[in-house]
């Protein structure tokens, strides 16, 4: 489930300053290369792990763990882990996680407009 209304989108900050942003919310760096990461927090409903997932990617030239690395984001999204087969983004949010889920993007939307 991808939140296109989200004001994520384009959103461009500093690696450091993403880092900062993204662990002090709860996210960590999952998957990541020279070019572009994936920023995930997990849940766990009735023994099945979701995320909500956001990508960044490098603009230029540097490599992502280069401090002056300027990343670019994308609009965040939920996905439901298969084990062993991967991840499905077109899952909807358990109910009892719909809440938590936004409250965690609207603050992911202010601390990006406020830093």
């Amino acid at each position: 489930m991808f939140f296109h209304d989200s004001k994520t989108k384009g959103v461009q900050k500093d690696f450091k300053d993403l880092e900062a942003i993204m662990s002090g919310l709860g996210f960590f760096r999952g998957a990541w290369d020279y070019t572009k990461a994936t920023y995930d927090i997990k849940y766990t409903v009735a023994e099945v792990d979701y995320y909500l997932r956001i990508r960044a990617v490098v603009i230029g030239k540097k490599q992502i763990e280069s401090p002056k690395a300027r990343l670019e984001l994308d609009v965040p999204y939920f996905v439901r882990h298969f084990f062993p087969h991967g991840m499905d983004e077109n899952s909807e949010i358990p109910a009892e996680l719909t809440e938590e889920v936004h409250q965690k993007i609207g603050e992911l939307e202010t601390a990006l407009a406020s830093a």
